[in-house]
């Protein structure tokens, strides 16, 4: 894995959690240069901050420097970017959000069998 791998697998686990670089970096007791650098691909670092980062995961750090490195090929239009606000939502809001997402796609998807496509 090049370092520049490892920062895009950083990037993408932190992006997944929800959480911004500043209380990553405070969670993993970095600085945030450091964190930023780590995810840009930039410098070196030492197995001990990425032992620190690999914790903040709640992770082992085998996992995070041989994480699968196709991270940044997932489409833009993964749902788990949604994860993070939902998780903020109380349980019976996201429970409507899941209700109507169903909703849409039974509907997409019956339109699509007529041949109408997905237009609503």
């Amino acid at each position: 894995m090049t370092v520049q791998e490892l920062g895009r697998s950083v990037r993408f686990r932190r992006q997944q959690m929800g959480v911004s670089q500043e209380s990553f970096a405070a969670k993993a007791g970095i600085s945030l240069r450091k964190l930023s650098d780590i995810e840009c691909g930039n410098g070196n670092p030492t197995f001990d901050t990425m032992d620190s980062i690999a914790a903040a995961f709640g992770i082992q750090i085998e996992e995070l420097i041989c994480a699968d490195v196709e991270v940044d090929l997932l489409p833009r239009n993964d749902l788990s970017r949604l994860q993070p606000m939902l998780d903020r939502l109380p349980e019976a809001q996201q429970e409507l959000f899941l209700s109507a997402a169903e909703g849409v796609l039974i509907q997409w998807t019956e339109r699509s069998r007529a041949g109408h496509g997905a237009a609503l």
